[in-house]
């Protein structure tokens, strides 16, 4: 009796097997990227650094930046970046500077964002 091999198994076992190659690869990729991310944003010496980010809605977030020594608030969406107001007040400043991140809503940056738009506000009224 001559033994004949079951095609349909071998062809499942080797799409099995490369559909687990690909989604390794997948995941490799998104890590990569997600690391090589990271790591930029973290480099010293760069003329702009994010001090801190509050996401809204999974695609727009509001953005504490510092861009060469001048700290702004950014707004942004998948289609804009807006300039939301500029910190030029020395105590804003410092506490921005000293502050630790927090991680939960409604901490040290939205507290800094509203006062300063709320500086903003009188300022531009008078």
């Amino acid at each position: 009796m001559v033994y004949q091999p079951d095609l349909w198994g071998a062809g499942l076992k080797t799409l099995a097997m490369l559909c687990i190659v690909l989604a390794i690869l997948i995941l490799v990729i998104f890590l990569l990227k997600r690391f090589s991310y990271l790591k930029q944003g973290s480099g010293h010496g760069q003329l702009i650094r994010v001090l801190s980010s509050y996401h809204m809605t999974p695609k727009e977030r509001i953005a504490l930046i510092d861009v060469a020594g001048q700290t702004m608030v950014i707004g942004i969406t998948p289609g804009n970046i807006t300039c939301l107001a500029q910190i030029n007040k020395s105590e804003v400043l410092e506490r921005i500077e000293g502050a630790k991140p927090l991680g939960g809503k409604g901490g040290l940056f939205g507290k800094l964002l509203m006062s300063s738009l709320n500086v903003k506000g009188r300022s531009s009224e008078g």
